[in-house]
């Protein structure tokens, strides 16, 4: 297939290219290279894939990068929510109008297939039972930031598009954590903080769960999706770890992964947001129930991660003080 990834020098974008260029595919990549997107994350493919720099919101570039494709997979959006409190216009530029160019241009273009990443935070936060893709209402009402709220609405449109018979698929995936990710987020940013000889700052008592899910597990669910889900459907993507993981649980494992004591190496702060969402999690039954089983083993993909960052600190060192920046306003 030839596959259009906006996006695609991001994080989990990264981990879908190279899986997708691996199986063969001819695989370009459109990215804006914001603070986020590094180039120098694809250069170890060489030829293997094109690299088109530009926003997705420039809809002649758009157009041009589209033609020809088979499939679309759309990746790019702005994703911190810390960067969206401060700015959210930004935010609804790129994940709302950036959507809204894509799919129009791909439906001009006759694109057989174009995939919308979506978020579990659309849905909100819950104590009780897991989200199914039919409990997300309308509009951004359940979501509670301005980057939740941004793609609530992305993913709106994009429902409405595939409604109209446009060929749409849409996956809302969980918290997703592995090779290339921004240290701006949590578990990156606390596994370069352990190697740089500092302590972890987890927010309140560290309970809050997210349903963590290896990226480059994602990569396969993506594809899995691409080839077997059926056109205008909605598909929730998790680990579905039992037990929960909480942040605290994800805090001491990576202190274990690098010989260090959680009891001195934690250190438990006021939680900035403590009306932020505190628990995540979704339904995969419908996406199981094609067939799809998602990869439950944190307690080796964690340390993989860990060794990741450890291999590779050239990569992250030049990102890091920006990444922290964010946390000193």
């Amino acid at each position: 297939m030839k596959i259009l990834v906006t996006g695609g020098a991001g994080f989990i974008g990264t981990n879908f290219v190279y899986y997708m260029v691996n199986k063969g595919h001819e695989v370009v990549v459109l990215d804006k290279l914001t603070y986020a997107g590094g180039k120098d994350n694809l250069e170890p493919l060489g030829d293997k894939v094109k690299l088109i720099v530009a926003d997705v919101c420039n809809r002649d570039a758009v157009k041009d990068a589209v033609k020809g494709m088979d499939w679309v997979v759309h990746f790019a959006a702005e994703s911190h929510v810390t960067r969206s409190e401060s700015d959210p216009e930004l935010f609804y530029r790129s994940n709302v109008e950036g959507t809204k160019v894509m799919i129009e241009e791909s439906i001009a273009a006759n694109v057989k297939k174009f995939l919308h990443i979506s978020t579990d935070e659309v849905y909100g936060s819950t104590d009780g039972a897991l989200f199914k893709e039919s409990d997300k209402l309308p509009g951004d009402s359940q979501a509670s930031s301005a980057y939740a709220k941004s793609k609530s609405l992305a993913d709106d449109l994009a429902q409405n598009f595939a409604k109209k018979g446009a060929p749409i698929l849409i996956t809302r995936t969980t918290n997703n954590f592995g090779p290339w990710q921004y240290p701006e987020k949590a578990l990156p940013r606390w596994v370069t903080n352990l190697l740089l000889g500092e302590k972890i700052p987890v927010w309140g008592e560290g309970k809050q769960v997210r349903d963590w899910l290896f990226a480059p597990d994602n990569a396969k669910a993506i594809e899995f999706v691409l080839e077997n889900g059926k056109l205008g459907e909605v598909y929730n993507v998790a680990a579905n770890n039992k037990p929960e993981i909480t942040n605290k649980m994800v805090a001491k494992i990576l202190c274990k992964s690098l010989d260090k004591d959680p009891n001195e190496w934690i250190d438990y702060i006021p939680d900035p947001r403590p009306d932020h969402d505190f628990r995540y999690a979704i339904d995969t039954t419908k996406l199981e129930s094609l067939g799809w089983k998602p990869n439950r083993d944190p307690e080796n993909q964690f340390p993989e991660t860990v060794k990741w960052y450890q291999d590779n600190q050239e990569w992250w060192k030049k990102r890091k003080a920006e990444a922290e920046s964010i946390y000193k306003k």
